[in-house]
Order: structure tokens, then C-alpha cells, then sequence
């Protein structure tokens, strides 16, 4: 058997819509119009295939590197399709013996009739040849797309004050200065929620108002850190965790054992380290300094332009009296 086994397309049901010759080199019969006309496609895909009359079908049907394609998935194909100058999709080998793969079939899919032929059969490791990349992501995207789609909203969900704050070295741990009016909230926020979670949504929220706050100054943000109302780091918990779904669980009041949910507001605070926030108020006091240096040339270089432009006056007025008396005494000398 050859290095690549011919899988043939075949057509049943079908009849010649005129007289023709059988395409079988060694056959070469006249095919009358009525009588059975077979389809058998070609080992290579850039070549059309062959009609053949019905023993050549027959003797293809017996050989062992043929494989027949069900008629029942095939409707009747219609005469007129004998007639069309174009080419039936053409058959694809798969390999053996010397290509092997680790999991799935080798698939190539034929175009349509009528579109170019030029089909790349590219094998791309770590997966079988004939998947693209969307099929290697298929399982994964299936999952998310379920959850999505059977995800419901949360019916249990809190509210976040966030404000943004910074370390003072003077006290003790635990105690902390507000950075102006930056503080937003965030409400219908879904109770089950986890530390990793808290802080996306703390710092999406917060950051961009410090930025914009301390225009200018090199923000170290990878040191900012999340903590709670009670001054607790949300990056020493763990993922996957619900971080206050416990702390809205009160006693039912119905006499029932099992506790019930009731939503509450809950404080997470952005925090600036003590050494960063030192050194933009010295960047602040730097840039206030050089503002009140500019602001001072500029205003003492106003006064001497005022100067400069009076003196300029008083010349022209000293000039315009000696040029006033020289004529006065030329006046009188003429007399």
C-alpha cells in the first residue's frame, strides 16, 4: 500500500447527462446518456477527478485504499451538475506510517465548488495538524461562555466607600491622613467577592484620581497596598475567598438557626506609603519654591521694565526742555 491511502468521494444515483467516455485510462468505454456515471475524486487536491463508467466503479469500490461515502447523507445530484465547468471538491490524503499525531484527526475541510484550490495543510505543534488556533481554545471559551450564560445576577451584594489615604510616620500603625477629597463609592457590589477582586476594583477606582491629583510626580504605585477599615493588608488573604460575605450573616429572626444575609457598607482604603508620600511633599515644596523664583524675576523684571521705560521719559523730557531753551535763545540773539 502506498505512503498515502486515497479516501474517494463518490456520487450514487447517478446518470450521465450525455454521452461521454469513461476517464479510467485503461477503460476508456462510452458512457450513453442515461446510463450510470460515477464521480471518483484524486489522491491530489489540485487535480480534478475522474466519471467512470459503472465497472470502473465497481472495481474502485474493491480496492482497499478506497473508502465510499454513505449515500444516505447525499441527496440525488441533479444532471445539470455534469454539465458546470467546475471541479467537486477535491479528496484529501492523510498520512501514515511516517506522520503521526498525539490526539484528534487530521482535518481539512474541502472548499466549496468553484473556489480556488489551493489548500495549505500546515502542522502546527502541540496540536493536531488542521486545527487553527480558535479550535485549540475551544474547551476554555465553552466554559467561560456557560458561566456566562447561566450566570445569574448576585442577589446578595454590599456597598464600598474607597478613599485614598497615606501612612503618617508619627503615630502608631493603624492610623492614617485622607489625600484630599479623593473617595468614591461603589455600590451593588456582589457580597461574595474576594480579597484579589477588592483590590481591582479599589484600585481602578482610586488610582487614576491620585494620578491626576499629583500630576507631574513619578508615583510608585506598585507599593500601594488595600487594607480595610481595620487596617488589614487585603494582599495577605487569599484568592477565591468571600472577604465579607461572614460579616453580613446576622441571626434570623424567625426563630430559624440559619443565619440570613443583609447587606452593610463596607470601607476599603488605598493606601500611600509614609517614604513616597515624604517625597512628594518635598517634590511639592521644590516646585512651590521655583514657582515663587519665577514669580519673583518675573515681577522684578516687571519693575524694571517700569523703571527702564520711565527713565526713558524723563530723557525725552530733559531733551525736549535744552532743545526748547536753545530756541528761545536763538529767538532772543535774532532780535
Amino acid at each position: 500500500m502506498p505512503e498515502f491511502e486515497l479516501i474517494s468521494q463518490f456520487t450514487e444515483d447517478v446518470f450521465a447527462a450525455e454521452d461521454r467516455v469513461c476517464e479510467r485510462p485503461v477503460c476508456r468505454a462510452r458512457i450513453a446518456k442515461g446510463d450510470p456515471c460515477f464521480y471518483v475524486g484524486t489522491v491530489d487536491p489540485g487535480k480534478p477527478g475522474r466519471y467512470v463508467c459503472g465497472p470502473c466503479h465497481a472495481h474502485y469500490l474493491t480496492m482497499p485504499a478506497t473508502s465510499v461515502r454513505p449515500s444516505g447523507m447525499l441527496s440525488p445530484v441533479s444532471p445539470l451538475i455534469h454539465t458546470a465547468t467546475v471541479n467537486p471538491p477535491p479528496v484529501i490524503a492523510f498520512g501514515q506510517g511516517s506522520m503521526t499525531h498525539s490526539a484528534g484527526p487530521d482535518i481539512i475541510v474541502p472548499l466549496p465548488w468553484g473556489q480556488p484550490q489551493n489548500v495549505v495543510h500546515a502542522a502546527h505543534p502541540g496540536r493536531s495538524s488542521g486545527y487553527s488556533v480558535n479550535h485549540t481554545q475551544y474547551s476554555t471559551e465553552r466554559e467561560r461562555w456557560a458561566k456566562l450564560s447561566y450566570a445569574l445576577p448576585p442577589t446578595e451584594t454590599i456597598t464600598l466607600d474607597i478613599l485614598a489615604v497615606h501612612e503618617v510616620g508619627a503615630w502608631k500603625k493603624g492610623h492614617w491622613v485622607a489625600i484630599r477629597n479623593i473617595r468614591e463609592g461603589k455600590k451593588d457590589v456582589n457580597a461574595c467577592i474576594d480579597a484579589p477582586g477588592l483590590m481591582n476594583i479599589a484600585f481602578d477606582t482610586i488610582l487614576p484620581k491620585i494620578l491626576t491629583f499629583g500630576a507631574g510626580f513619578p508615583w510608585r504605585i506598585e507599593e500601594f497596598v488595600v487594607r480595610d477599615a481595620v487596617w488589614v493588608n487585603l494582599a495577605t488573604h487569599k484568592a477565591l475567598v468571600p472577604y465579607f460575605i461572614s460579616q453580613c450573616m446576622v441571626p434570623s429572626k424567625k426563630g430559624s438557626k440559619a443565619p440570613t444575609f443583609k447587606s452593610k457598607q463596607f470601607t476599603l482604603m488605598v493606601i500611600v506609603p509614609e517614604a513616597q508620600w515624604n517625597e512628594y511633599e518635598e517634590w511639592v515644596e521644590k516646585a512651590e519654591e521655583v514657582s515663587w523664583i519665577l514669580k519673583f524675576a518675573a515681577v522684578q523684571i516687571s519693575i524694571y521694565m517700569v523703571q527702564v521705560a520711565t527713565r526713558q521719559v524723563q530723557v525725552q523730557h530733559r531733551v525736549e526742555m535744552v532743545e526748547n531753551v536753545s530756541l528761545f535763545c536763538s529767538w532772543q540773539q535774532f532780535r
